[in-house]
């Protein structure tokens, strides 16, 4: 009943959200007394709001089934896609990237009809790809629970996620309060900032100009990094397997955790990255880093997954810290380089001064690469040992079943 209840309101919000914002687009696009500022992000924001709410529909469908009494009909058609199928599909990806990029540079006036389902395809292929890599041989249960768990990744974990995130930012900006009364100078400059803000034409450039003075300021640079490499890491990889967090209490094995884990992440992996590169500039470059981003969630929640059932099942909660605080460690390194790679313009601004971190941002994208390749042997590796060990335990429960 929950899950039919919640799959449902969340896949309604997120169409009802998503066609709003794409008439929105549409109303933007064709207004002739309209800024000048493209209404592509519109209906890139559009695109990914519809396809979430769609994957949500099997996961309320299949709850409605199990409701009105027909069960059966739970698991008469499976998705079984061919192992070749998938990978085929993504070496399409690069092909993908490249229209992509195309429409963004040379078909500006068509962008915001075109680029939105290359956008879906380039976030979307690659994810799919993972999971079946990570998930091939492994049972996430049932055809109402395996939707349901992708739908928990989709619509609730980045809801909690959210919601975590900004009483954490809240409790950033009281610190920010105090730091501001030991320095009566800095609110003074704030002051006379608001003032000029306010008294500036609408202009993006502008603000950006004005802002940069305060933004730049080695205090709140350092908070920021500190806020999206530690707090934000420790944040989701508690609550991003959310998935596995619902199926507590049940009778199932450390490798159907890991593919419920694997299926959580990917869910939020690809709300998060519809969202992250809904805007138009440097799309290409965006969507490639995201493939990256999403070998990483999907990774780290498979392994909280398989931690939170261990633990479950057999009191390894020493374990599942241990697994807690990797997931954590790999998130952050990842965040981490991430802002180091984007902060080199920053060098004349006095922040990038120190030699050794600005070493460490130009080898930043180097790290990254290394950090998305590591995470994906691990993926291969875990499917592999995960597959192994149900087979010994079929093995080992087969010959008690003929003796019974």
């Amino acid at each position: 009943m929950w899950q039919f209840a919640l799959s449902a309101i969340a896949a309604v919000a997120l169409l009802g959200a998503g066609l709003s914002l794409a008439l929105a687009g549409l109303a933007w696009r064709f207004d002739r007394s309209a800024s000048i500022i493209s209404a592509t992000p519109f209906f890139l924001m559009a695109a990914g709001l519809l396809m979430s709410g769609m994957l949500l529909l099997p996961s309320a469908g299949f709850a409605l089934l199990r409701l009105i009494g027909y069960p059966r009909l739970l698991d008469r058609y499976k998705l079984d896609i061919p192992y070749l199928r998938p990978t085929l599909l993504f070496l399409l990806v690069p092909v993908i990237l490249y229209a992509g990029h195309l429409v963004n540079s040379q078909l500006p006036d068509w962008e915001w009809l075109l680029l939105p389902p290359i956008h879906l395809l380039a976030i979307g292929l690659p994810l799919l790809w993972l999971v079946f890599l990570g998930g091939r041989g492994l049972s996430s249960g049932s055809q109402q629970q395996t939707w349901g768990i992708l739908g928990s990744g989709l619509a609730l974990s980045p809801l909690l996620i959210m919601v975590a995130e900004i009483v954490a930012a809240g409790l950033f900006l009281v610190f920010g309060a105090f730091y501001l009364l030991k320095r009566p100078g800095l609110v003074e400059e704030l002051s006379s900032l608001a003032q000029r803000l306010v008294e500036a034409p609408p202009n993006p450039a502008v603000y950006q100009r004005l802002l940069e003075p305060i933004l730049l300021q080695p205090g709140i640079v350092y908070g920021v990094f500190i806020f999206i490499a530690v707090v934000v890491p420790l944040i989701e990889e508690a609550l991003k397997p959310v998935g596995v967090w619902l199926l507590a209490g049940r009778d199932i094995s450390p490798s159907t955790g890991f593919a419920a884990g694997l299926l959580s992440g990917a869910g939020f992996a690809l709300f998060e990255s519809l969202a992250f590169t809904s805007n138009a500039n440097q799309w290409s470059l965006v969507a490639s880093a995201r493939i990256g981003t999403g070998v990483i969630h999907i990774v780290t929640a498979a392994l909280t997954g398989w931690a939170l059932v261990t633990a479950w099942q057999n009191g390894r909660y020493l374990r599942l810290g241990l697994t807690y605080l990797t997931a954590v460690f790999v998130h952050a390194s990842w965040n981490g380089l991430t802002l180091l790679a984007t902060s080199l313009e920053l060098t004349g601004s006095g922040i990038l001064e120190n030699n050794f971190i600005t070493h460490l941002a130009e080898i930043a994208p180097l790290g990254l690469g290394v950090l998305a390749i590591t995470a994906f042997a691990i993926l291969l590796g875990a499917n592999s040992i995960l597959r192994k060990q149900e087979k010994l335990s079929q093995l080992e429960v087969e010959p008690r079943q003929t003796v019974l």
